[in-house]
């Protein structure tokens, strides 16, 4: 019985926010992929987050990204990436936060098939 219960938690999660319009600095997650709901997606996030390239550049309206993802363990009750992502014409951007705030964030590009893939795995939904 308690290989069947470890089993069956969850290793990672993805989870996926969008900032309240009415209350500002507070994310509302809107929807949560964790890796014994669905593997692959856990693992195509985590395969576009290995393969994203640096940018020192990024031009998005850094106060209002589109949407925030975080992967968390939760077996360890640790956040593994905290990031922010901007869609654009060419991809998308992704600032993740290297430091304790986010203050200190490096940022990154990936392509429009990796983008696309993204926004139809959270439904994005440009308001």
């Amino acid at each position: 019985m308690i290989g069947k219960v470890n089993f069956n938690e969850a290793s990672r999660e993805i989870s996926i926010g969008y900032e309240d319009k009415k209350n500002v600095g507070q994310i509302n997650i809107e929807k949560v992929i964790t890796d014994t709901e669905n593997q692959g997606i856990v693992d195509n996030f985590m395969m576009i987050y290995l393969n994203m390239e640096q940018i020192s550049n990024p031009n998005p309206n850094l106060e209002k990204p589109d949407v925030h993802i975080s992967v968390l363990s939760p077996k360890q009750s640790t956040g593994l990436i905290d990031s922010r992502l901007w869609f654009t014409n060419e991809g998308a951007i992704i600032g993740i936060r290297s430091g304790v705030s986010w203050d200190e964030v490096d940022y990154f590009e990936i392509n429009k098939d990796d983008a696309n893939y993204i926004k139809e795995q959270i439904e994005y939904q440009k308001e």
